[in-house]
């Protein structure tokens, strides 16, 4: 185990270049945040023209269902973190920026959990992640689980603003321990706001404590037996002067109802319509496959 804390500081920044393809124009890698760039398409010109699935046009169309709401069809870099190092550890304090410019969209994944572990240094370990969408852009934020490791102390804070106009999808999911160990304690703190000319404004406050510590947890009221507790936030707040894909539009009936005789995914989910528009999808589940059906496919 360290002997010491880790502070990092690592910078993503993604734009178009001059003939529209999505480049990323800055990749500043901080141990124990490794950034990989790992692929870039462009969509056929058919897709790109035609509305995106989570638009206004398509809204209008009748779109029902999370699974409805697709990204816009960009130029799409995918970039890939890379844990360089063991934890986070009690005491670490690390720090991702990212940037999304107009008409390209970025997909943000990890190639493996996170484990947050005990360690000596003080306070807890510190995850925050920072992103910025312009008008026209997009962001897909999908990483791997966060493993509350026992006897951990770990924050996962997440500041977003998305301009009019742009699109941002965070997903968040949480496992409490490992297989057969109790939880650590862990909390997340998740703020997104919608940038305009009139001044920002909250899309969504969203605070959640996890562990041994936190009263009445494991009643029916918030997790009860739950292992794995997941969230996944959509934002498309509408373009103001056609500037980007257009809002979402969703109904307050996000998922209809199954038919009778259906049969339904073990666990439970929740869709909260937010006033963005957007759209928060909260799960819990026993596991982390289960967990991650709920939240819907990554598209």
């Amino acid at each position: 185990m360290r002997a010491h804390a880790v502070r990092a500081h690592a910078v993503l920044r993604v734009e178009a270049g001059q003939d529209g393809s999505a480049r990323v124009v800055e990749a500043r890698s901080a141990v124990p945040l490794v950034l990989r760039h790992t692929g870039t398409t462009t969509p056929p010109r058919a897709a790109a023209e035609a509305p995106a699935a989570g638009s206004a046009g398509a809204a209008a169309a009748g779109v029902t269902r999370v699974q409805d709401l697709a990204p816009p069809a960009l130029p799409t870099v995918t970039v890939h973190l890379v844990g360089a190092a063991a934890g986070p550890l009690a005491g670490d304090q690390v720090r991702l920026d990212i940037t999304v410019g107009a008409g390209v969209r970025l997909v943000l994944r990890s190639v493996a959990a996170t484990l947050a572990m005990p360690g000596h240094g003080p306070g807890p370990s510190v995850l925050e992640i920072h992103a910025d969408v312009a008008a026209g852009g997009a962001l897909d934020l999908l990483p791997e689980p966060t493993v509350a490791v026992r006897g951990c102390r770990h924050r996962m804070v997440g500041r977003a603003v998305v301009a009019a106009g742009g699109w941002l999808r965070w997903r968040e999911e949480v496992l409490l321990g490992r297989f057969g160990e109790p939880s650590g304690r862990v909390e997340t703190d998740l703020r997104v706001d919608i940038r305009a000319p009139a001044g920002d404004r909250p899309l969504l406050r969203q605070q959640l404590p996890l562990g041994p510590d936190v009263l009445g947890l494991t009643g029916a009221a918030l997790i009860g037996s739950a292992r794995a507790v997941g969230s996944l936030l959509i934002a498309a707040p509408a373009p103001t002067a056609g500037i980007g894909p257009a809002g979402l539009g969703v109904p307050a009936s996000v998922i209809p109802p199954p038919a009778p005789g259906a049969t339904r995914t073990p666990g439970g989910a929740a869709v909260l319509p937010l006033a963005g528009p957007g759209v928060l999808v909260t799960a819990l589940a026993a596991d982390a496959v289960t967990l991650r059906r709920h939240l819907g496919p990554e598209g």
